[in-house]
């Protein structure tokens, strides 16, 4: 009979803490919803099985909910990135602005954005997400992914609103790490591109 009390009991502690999850993740979603603009400084660490030191880059990005507007550019160690505008994808390198014709590319592009929003509506129907203090996980629901293990969300102690890091994690054990400075949301978009 313990043992049907206790079983019992941790069922009911683990539906109460993931009514909690859902609660304080619908909150954070609408939160999320008044992010119109956004713009940063990042920095991109791979981390790779095969190398003793991370790879590392640097660029900024802009984004525009509305427009449905990215800009991702990389500037060090070299300079090339991708644009989105709505529903057409771009390639940049240097000065040069080139479609991308392939549907991953585009697929890409669009992940991005579902991303970037953290639209949780999307995000639930391939990932079971978990919220601990300020990060959240992001654990794809199909076991045999082959891309991604795991991605983790940190966010801001002051301004939830803000996303400081993101890892994602392969299922080989490697992973990249994108960290955000000088976030700035809801100005204007700073530049044309």
């Amino acid at each position: 009979m313990k043992y049907k009390l206790l079983i019992g009991l941790s069922l009911l502690a683990s539906w109460a803490l993931a009514q909690e999850d859902t609660s304080l993740l619908a909150d954070y979603a609408r939160q999320m919803e008044q992010v119109k603009t956004l713009q940063s400084n990042f920095t991109e660490e791979k981390h790779l099985s095969l190398l003793t030191q991370p790879l590392e880059s640097s660029g900024r990005l802009s984004f525009d909910k509305n427009a449905k507007k990215l800009y991702w550019q990389y500037e060090r160690p070299f300079q090339n990135g991708f644009l989105i505008e709505k529903e057409q994808v771009y390639r940049l390198q240097g000065n040069v602005k080139q479609p991308v014709q392939n549907k991953m590319g585009r697929m890409a592009a669009a992940q991005m954005v579902v991303w970037l929003t953290l639209d949780f509506e999307s995000l639930q129907q391939d990932y079971q997400m978990a919220l601990q203090g300020r990060m959240l996980t992001f654990t794809p629901r199909n076991q045999a992914h082959k891309v991604v293990k795991k991605i983790i969300v940190w966010l801001d102690e002051k301004n939830p609103q803000i996303v400081t890091q993101v890892q994602l994690e392969e299922p080989n054990g490697d992973f990249i790490l994108w960290k955000f400075t000088n976030v700035r949301i809801n100005l204007p978009w700073p530049l044309e591109v």
